[in-house]
């Protein structure tokens, strides 16, 4: 379980810096800020998980230079999962929003409600997801980015820019975005919809949104070797000949269920 550090304010800002060789295990010469405590949001770290080498140089970008970053593949590959898993080595809290369909405008931005104050009926404006996150050092990520619906997605379009300031209409008051907060997606489309017939319900994205994410790398399923080492990794007790056996036959089995154009 991760530790739980002190809270983190508006003013928190990453005080340590990492080093990606060390960390990550990719051969290259590269610094990554980080806080040196992790809070309540910051995910579980998984000792045993692989990193695929541009997957991850692109989210360290992202961290690093607070560049927009859609992570697009194949189902089950992995996409959420690898952003979590390098915003957990850096300390960095990381919030996971599924934008599927029924996800609306308000509840990206917020809506009034009534509370009890003072023993008394009041109507106050709560935030929703995208301005606190927005106001925090905060890696937000919008999983099933392609599924949201056309309408909702204009919230976003001006957040997606570096120093994109949010407009609350409801309340006469323009968010400016914290210094450490993030912005990430993942996406089995590319914003072109369901071209293939494998994923119905995705939408095409505008292109002059698609145009403002910074860096779209794509994730796929990783050769075999490679996925015998991450079983391995999982369960050590398979590394025996006939545990290779057995483990070496999943892709035959798998093949049933990917994509032809993964096959």
């Amino acid at each position: 379980m991760t530790t739980q550090g002190p809270a983190m304010t508006a003013e928190t800002m990453p005080d340590i810096s990492v080093d990606v060789r060390q960390t990550f295990g990719i051969d290259v010469d590269m610094s990554v800020p980080a806080f040196d405590q992790p809070n309540e949001h910051v995910p579980n770290i998984d000792d045993t998980y692989r990193f695929d080498r541009d997957t991850t140089l692109a989210i360290l970008a992202g961290f690093a230079h607070n560049r927009r970053v859609m992570i697009q593949g194949y189902h089950g590959t992995g996409k959420s999962t690898h952003i979590e898993q390098v915003a957990a080595r850096l300390n960095w809290p990381c919030i996971r929003v599924n934008l599927d369909s029924h996800i609306s405008r308000i509840d990206l931005v917020g809506k009034d409600a009534i509370v009890i104050r003072d023993d008394k009926q009041v109507t106050e404006f709560r935030e929703g997801i995208l301005p606190w996150a927005l106001q925090t050092p905060t890696a937000l990520v919008f999983d099933e980015y392609d599924a949201g619906r056309p309408d909702v997605m204009f919230v976003i379009q001006r957040v997606l820019e570096v120093e994109g300031k949010m407009t609350l209409l409801d309340q006469n008051r323009v968010i400016r975005p914290h210094p450490a907060f993030r912005l990430f997606a993942t996406s089995n489309t590319v914003g072109l919809g369901d071209t293939s017939g494998l994923y119905h319900g995705t939408q095409q994205i505008n292109q002059g949104q698609m145009d403002r994410w910074n860096i779209v790398s794509t994730l796929n399923y990783l050769p075999h070797d490679q996925e015998t080492d991450i079983v391995l990794a999982k369960v050590p007790a398979y590394d025996t000949e006939e545990g290779r056996k057995m483990i070496d036959a999943m892709p035959l089995v798998s093949i049933f269920t990917a994509p032809l154009e993964a096959v």
